[in-house]
């Protein structure tokens, strides 16, 4: 690259976005989430359509599955909170547990030196 390009603010700008991005300090939406937001927009929107008209039982069913895909949405985002959490403590316990096989090895080598 030339030094041109590297000193340009603009690029540096654009690297910086792609390093911020590639590091995950960018929070990602899983793709569940996206439909399921995108779902509860055009719920939103067929609501606000359809309100106008004042068809109750229409407006009752839309706002009843609004409310069930939030809930969904919060019942997915907990468990999987709950799976990265799990995780970190296997992973904890896995280093506990390696721990432990090491300082086994270095006794029996300590016995085994002694004998």
């Amino acid at each position: 690259m030339s030094d041109e390009l590297i000193n340009d603010p603009q690029f540096k700008a654009i690297m910086h976005v792609m390093n911020e991005i590639t590091g995950n300090k960018v929070p990602l939406r899983n793709s569940w989430e996206l439909a399921a937001r995108s779902t509860l927009r055009e719920l939103q929107h067929q609501i606000d359509d359809h309100n106008a008209l004042d068809d109750s039982d229409l407006i009752d069913l839309l706002n009843q599955a609004r409310i069930e895909i939030k809930y969904l949405l919060s019942i997915i985002s907990d468990l999987l909170e709950r799976v990265k959490q799990r995780d970190i403590e296997i992973g904890i316990q896995q280093l506990r547990l390696n721990e432990n096989e090491v300082e086994i090895q270095r006794l029996e080598h300590q016995v085994h030196r002694a004998n």
